[in-house]
């Protein structure tokens, strides 16, 4: 492991059959962050700068993103991959905040992992069963998988970066140029390959009223209606939850509006695990 001028631990863990690149920062109750897809750590900058205040934060690349290895042709699970960087980190009782599919993901891990999981955080949820995707998504998709075979990777970004989960953060000059970066990072790995990744079973969406760990939901109202049919769905099911609508935001509530969220986030965390 390796830190730079500001205080930030660099390195990759050899966990679950593969490599996975994260950065750690702060001191105290344990806080970890997991990106939406085609994402990388790089999207919590705001969340991890503050929150390194009173939190040890930790985020990381899933594996097929960022700095993380790719997937080979073995069947994994995300939520088993972050199961594992915890257990290497030697995280105990962890809040753990995900974005879009990340999110997803996440709450695959507290399901799972009642034991490892103090709170969970899902911003703008994805991916949860049960939601289909709206007939313009489900287009988007197959244009985007297309032009990454017949055309190039390129092509492909071209369209996912235009698509209506980025478009109105766009509006914010920083965040877009951010969202850029990261988009331009991006191996498009996921368009031109058949991911042999699996989800929990039962599904997530099946076990919610099973879920133990307190849940906090963050929501943009600008987000696409998709997403707030999922916001709904965990609403509904999961007893006790909270719930923040930020009406301003889109699908990229954590960039668009960061002091709302880190506000969040720091109360939810304090009230489970301080």
């Amino acid at each position: 492991m390796s830190s730079n001028q500001q205080g930030v631990e660099t390195a990759a863990a050899e966990v679950n059959g593969t490599r996975l690149y994260y950065e750690a920062r702060g001191t105290g109750p344990a806080l970890l962050f997991l990106h939406g897809f085609t994402l990388d750590h790089r999207m919590w900058n705001q969340q991890t700068e503050q929150l390194a205040k009173t939190h040890k934060v930790f985020s990381y690349d899933a594996r097929g993103f960022g700095r993380s290895d790719l997937p080979t042709t073995e069947t994994y699970r995300h939520y088993e991959d972050a199961a594992a960087l915890c257990d290497h980190l030697g995280l105990r009782r962890v809040v753990v905040i995900g974005h879009s599919i990340g999110a997803h993901q996440m709450l695959e891990l507290a399901l799972s992992r009642p034991d490892l999981v103090a709170g969970w955080v899902g911003i703008c949820t994805s991916g949860l069963a049960g939601i289909p995707f709206t007939d313009d998504l489900t287009k988007m998709f197959g244009d985007v998988r297309q032009a990454a075979r017949e055309k190039s990777i390129e092509a492909a970004k071209a369209i996912w970066g235009r698509c209506g989960w980025f478009a109105p953060a766009r509006e914010l000059a920083p965040v877009a140029a951010e969202l850029d970066r990261m988009l331009g990072e991006y191996s498009g790995w996921h368009w031109t390959h058949d991911n042999p990744a699996k989800g929990l079973e039962p599904t997530a969406a099946e076990r919610l009223v099973d879920l133990r760990a307190p849940a906090l939901i963050i929501t943009g109202g600008r987000d696409l209606p998709y997403n707030h049919a999922q916001r709904d769905a965990l609403r509904a099911q999961i007893e006790g939850a909270s719930v923040l609508d930020l009406p301003r935001a889109s699908h990229m509530a954590n960039m668009e509006e960061p002091d709302a969220v880190n506000r969040a986030i720091t109360e939810f965390a304090r009230k489970v695990i301080e």
